[in-house]
């Protein structure tokens, strides 16, 4: 275990050490306080212009779904970036054959920055989200959008050369969480459409808070997880 946390330590200050990803890093919590306090102002101001309700409060359950997903996909992002750093450097496939090995890196640069993501969207949902959730629910969507996240970094990574492409990827991979708006703008079977998006998953969880849609959010999750996988492993060594 020590070599992975090694590793771990060395990936912390090596992204604490590039300031656009620590920026990257830091911008959930700016976005946090920008959703918390942002929001209401900016609903207060649209009623007072238009001297009637703008019902910007139906939709505070999504902005609190944006900001479940931030944290996770800028960590994530961050992580991709890295990745891509290194392997164009030959440093990925260096530490593949030191005691750190080809699980402890993945480990590293995957699985950690995953649970990190977890707790600190947690932690922010419970203190800066709009619309009362309960534990339970919070853990699970948070749970949900790291995954997402996940699948995020193994596109990023898979497809791109370096790091310049990775950002240039990054765009395209924001239609993984096109789906988290769908089920509060459609009503009609149309949505299902999207289906194949774990974010849709994740927002009708959400909205419905049943239990139900749980298993497909984690299984499409899963499925783009293992599909990119496969690419992203060969491609380490």
């Amino acid at each position: 275990m020590n070599p992975m946390l090694r590793s771990f330590s060395m990936f912390i200050r090596q992204v604490l050490n590039d300031s656009m990803l620590a920026a990257v890093c830091c911008a959930s919590i700016f976005s946090a306080f920008f959703i918390r306090f942002g929001i209401p102002a900016v609903d207060n101001v649209l009623n007072s212009y238009f001297q009637k309700e703008t019902n910007l409060s139906e939709y505070y359950l999504l902005f609190d779904l944006l900001l479940a997903l931030v944290t996770p996909y800028m960590l994530c992002f961050a992580s991709a970036m890295m990745m891509l750093t290194e392997y164009d450097e030959n440093i990925a496939g260096y530490l593949a054959v030191t005691p750190v090995g080809k699980k402890g890196y993945i480990l590293s640069r995957l699985a950690f920055p995953a649970v990190i993501a977890i707790v600190i969207s947690t932690a922010l949902m419970h203190w800066f989200s709009l619309t009362v959730w309960p534990v339970w629910m919070v853990f699970l969507t948070c749970l949900l959008t790291s995954l997402t996240s996940v699948a995020v970094v193994l596109l990023l990574f898979t497809f791109s050369h370096n790091r310049v492409e990775g950002m240039a990827m990054a765009k395209l991979s924001g239609l993984l969480i096109l789906g988290l708006p769908v089920p509060f703008f459609l009503s009609s079977g149309v949505q299902y459409l999207f289906s194949p998006l774990p974010s849709f998953w994740i927002a009708k969880f959400c909205i419905e808070r049943n239990l139900v849609f749980l298993i497909p959010a984690l299984l499409t999750s899963l499925l783009w997880i293992l599909l990119l996988y496969r690419k992203f492993n060969r491609k380490i060594i």
